[in-house]
């Protein structure tokens, strides 16, 4: 570049010079001009700078020598060493006494910190420069600082304060006639409209910066990536390419990370747009490569949110769900730290309100883990409905006693497969902590004979001794979840036989001590297989982890049976632990309460259907609507057994069932859901609106999609009940006793309003209303606070009306909409559900055979009401 202006008349000046210390500080002005065209070379110059200072002791040359070198280093993605060696920068600045040069070194800490993700660290770092340049009055100094401020601004967000950060700086730019600071601030611009979407106006700025750099250099690059992805969201696909493709070829012979990596995204973006699935995933995967290899956490987060749209796209759902829950999870620890710290050592009017961000975020999740749930539902529940069902139909065919034993074990583990899958794959609920702990008499023996069962095979064929003993002073009747405490314990005796390749496993119950009715049963799951490193031990109750990627290659698994384990027993008020050597084994141990049964023998099981309704059903014509033939032959064959009478037509779609009915007349159709040419909705729904007798028949869904949401559609469309995929017989019997008898088989919502009944109205409690989550959602902003309590007062009274108003003539559609209104509205508030049981209000309004349970429950909500505005008014009055 020695046709560089610049550098030709730092250079003459530098040639004039005698001084040795003088000639030092020009050599550094020559560098940091360098560093613009050429890090590498200015990387060498700052070596040559540090050598000289050193040989003279010129302590201030030293500190600046090391801070040239610490922004090289940030600027070839070398955090590590840079941040080294910008300490010994700093350390010197202070020995000098040298402000203006630790205020720079500061920054340059900052923007290190900024491109590792750790916001936190880099705003403290930019704030000290900042006070330290506003006490020295060096304007140009604190709009180096503020340009930085801007640009962790727009990392978070946040763009109408980094745009006011921005524009406060660039005249002082202007004035000082810097170029390289001039580009800087119009580069942040030119983000900051970008993400705005004025596109027009950030093309302008990246335009200017074309204009103003030198070809090949840094600055040149960054506006050459700039342009491609203004072009690329104005849509001219063609233009954007070549920007971003330069860009990208020149950023890798100058080793520019952020450029390179910026031209990857956009041309992996630009290429999903197009529909170019596979072009797209290569350059997003090496982006995400590049931004991991040199930790830039905010890239890494990017990166991640689009790999799984794209993978979400292709159809690989589980790999865009790893994608979003890595997404999430760097999201949260970086806008979290820096949202914590508030930036409350700023004055200015900068609050940042990530509330659109976080909405963006949640409803996405949301969907893509609806979507993932629905379908590995299906996926798994439809083979799973085939195993079941042949299984206990080989059962009843009086097989040899070892063929016995070997299918018990195939149908305890589905059954127990299914128990967990229910949970697993809402892994929402789980999240969430929604899982209800049931409170059964069960017998603890017969739970640990159920854990053998399962896993006594799989240890003999790996020749180990598993063992389970449960101590004699174990109550024979305890009162907790033994689906639970069965999941929870296959997990874990599961994961030691897997583990274990010679000695035993051995799980061991017995009680730690007693409290009156109450006993701490304590569990230990023991083996002597490979153990846990000391580096895994703490992390291994975390989602998706195991101990090192070389057992997750050996071993396989997901890494969530842990985490479930430590959430069910957190959920049951117990504790779990482990203590583990590698290469010697582990032990986990389990304490979980559980209350001593009032009855300690056991009952007999009362039958579930009785012989004369046994007999009605014989006398049924069903139609069976299935397009899988293993699930038709298990459906058939099992109502054959236990209905040798029954006629049974087959349906293999929804287009074909509503043929049949037309035609003939049946008792009861059996309806799956996912079928081709018509599914089972839409057939239930073309059903229901013909005009003769045929559209009341009973229609029950036989399906794997069980979630509440798909129940309540499959309710709405006409059918009369449900049965999960895959069906327990007993189930299926009373499903189809019911719908016969013109009985309506209780929904999950049905189940929640039928709590009505037992619903007994005590006394409100003193304090009804709780603050906490209004603060927490204001962040502490008391005028914000205030202003939704205003709108309450002023929305929930008109509500309120509006569901009386709706009850007194009937209309319970507008009670389930009011009540739905008013529901978040409660939730703001701080006022819980089981005290307004507004959400049993919203569920009674949806069936009118519901409505004379209304009245009570309206009643009560209304006088909560009453309690709820005078407690907020009069909070409204003190502040």
């Amino acid at each position: 570049m020695l046709d560089n202006p610049r550098l030709k008349q730092l250079q003459q000046e530098y040639d004039k010079l005698t001084d040795e210390k003088e000639k030092i500080d020009q050599l550094v002005y020559i560098a940091v001009e360098t560093r613009n065209f050429d890090v590498e070379k200015a990387s060498v110059m700052a070596d040559e700078i540090l050598e000289r200072s050193k040989k003279i002791n010129y302590i201030r040359g030293e500190g600046r020598g090391y801070n040239l070198k610490g922004s090289c280093l940030w600027l070839t993605g070398e955090y590590e060493a840079g941040l080294e060696v910008l300490h010994y920068a700093n350390a010197l600045a202070k020995k000098a006494k040298d402000r203006r040069l630790e205020g720079r070194v500061l920054n340059n800490f900052g923007n290190i910190y900024r491109d590792l993700g750790d916001l936190g660290n880099a705003l403290s770092y930019y704030e000290t420069a900042l006070a330290i340049n506003e006490e020295l009055g060096d304007e140009f100094l604190q709009s180096i600082n503020l340009t930085s401020i801007s640009n962790l601004l727009y990392d978070l967000n946040d763009y109408d304060s980094a745009l006011e950060y921005a524009l406060r700086c660039l005249p002082i730019f202007e004035k000082s006639h810097d170029i390289n600071r001039l580009i800087s601030v119009y580069n942040t611009l030119g983000n900051i409209y970008f993400k705005q979407e004025q596109f027009q106006e950030a093309l302008r700025y990246f335009e200017a910066n074309l204009y103003r750099s030198e070809a090949d250099t840094a600055n040149y690059i960054m506006a050459e990536s700039g342009m491609g992805k203004v072009l690329y969201k104005m849509d001219d696909f063609s233009n954007a390419q070549n920007y971003l493709i330069h860009a990208l070829e020149q950023a890798k012979s100058m080793a520019n990370v952020e450029v390179q990596i910026i031209s990857l995204f956009y041309l992996g973006r630009m290429f999903f747009d197009e529909g170019n699935f596979r072009l797209a995933l290569k350059y997003l995967e090496s982006a995400l490569v590049l931004a991991e290899e040199y930790s830039r956490r905010h890239d890494i987060m990017s990166v991640h949110e689009v790999l799984s749209s794209l993978a979400d796209q292709m159809g690989n759902i589980p790999k865009a769900f790893h994608h979003l829950k890595a997404y999430e999870k760097l999201k949260e620890e970086i806008f979290k730290q820096t949202t914590f710290n508030k930036l409350r050592n700023l004055q200015t009017r900068q609050q940042i309100e990530l509330a659109q961000k976080e909405k963006e975020v949640a409803e996405k999740t949301a969907q893509l883990k609806q979507q993932f749930m629905a379908n590995m539902s299906h996926e798994i529940r439809t083979p799973m409905n085939a195993i079941v069902g042949m299984t206990r139909l080989l059962l009843a065919k009086e097989p040899k006693e070892e063929q016995t034993r070997y299918l018990k074990a195939i149908q305890q583990s589905a059954d127990n497969l299914l128990v967990i899958i229910n949970d697993i794959l809402d892994l929402s609920k789980i999240e969430a902590g929604k899982i209800v702990i049931e409170q059964t008499d069960f017998v603890l023996r017969d739970v640990m004979q159920s854990v053998r069962d399962m896993l006594m095979l799989k240890a003999e064929e790996k020749g180990i001794i598993f063992k389970t003993n449960v101590a004699d002073d174990v109550p024979h009747r305890l009162i907790g979840d033994p689906t639970r405490i069965n999941q929870i314990l296959i997990n874990l005796a599961g994961n030691a036989v897997k583990f274990t390749e010679h000695g035993h496993v051995e799980v061991l119950a017995n009680i730690e001590m007693r409290e009156g009715n109450k006993q701490f049963l304590h569990f230990d799951i023991a083996d002597t297989g490979i153990g846990i490193s000391p580096d895994y031990v703490e992390r291994i109750f975390e989602s998706f982890t195991q101990a090192g990627t070389d057992v997750a290659r050996r071993f396989g698994g997901t890494g969530l049976g842990l985490t479930i384990s430590r959430q069910l027993v957190t959920l049951m008020g117990g504790d779990i632990s482990v203590k583990s050597e590698l290469g010697k084994g582990t032990t986990f141990t389990v304490v979980i309460p559980l209350q001593e049964a009032t009855t300690q023998q056991t009952e007999a099981t009362p039958q579930v259907i009785d012989a004369d309704t046994m007999a009605k059903l014989n006398k049924l014509k069903l139609l069976l609507v299935e397009d899988n033939e293993f699930n038709r032959m298990v459906a058939e064959d099992t109502l054959k057994d236990l209905l040798p009478d029954i006629i049974i037509d087959i349906a293999i779609n929804g287009k074909e069932a509503v043929k049949r009915v037309q035609h003939q007349m049946y008792d009861i159709v059996l309806m799956d859901i996912q079928m081709p040419l018509m599914d089972g909705v839409t057939a239930t729904k073309t059903i229901r609106q013909l005009n003769g007798v045929e559209k009341n028949t009973k229609i029950i869904a036989m399906t794997a999609n069980v979630f509440q949401e798909d129940v309540q559609h499959y309710f709405e469309a006409g059918m009369n009940a449900y049965v999960a995929k895959p069906f327990q017989a007993d189930e299926l019997l009373l499903k189809m006793a019911a719908v016969v008898a013109d009985g309506v088989f209780q929904t999950q919502a049905d189940s929640e309003i039928s709590k009505v009944e037992r619903v007994t109205f005590k006394p409100l409690p003193d304090i009804v209303t709780n603050m906490s989550f209004l603060q927490q959602l204001t962040g502490g902003n008391n005028e914000k606070t205030d202003k939704y309590i205003g709108m309450f007062l002023e929305n929930a009274p008109r509500l309120l009306k509006q569901i009386d108003d709706a009850l007194a003539i009937s209309d319970l559609n507008q009670v389930k909409i009011a009540a739905h209104s008013l529901k978040p509205q409660l939730s703001y508030m701080g006022v819980k559900e089981e005290i307004s049981h507004i959400f049993l209000i919203e569920q009674t309004a949806t069936e009118a055979a519901h409505a004379s349970k209304l009245p009570p429950l309206i009643e009560n909500l209304k006088r909560l009401c009453e309690k709820a505005f005078d407690e907020l008014k009069a909070l409204r009055i003190k502040s």
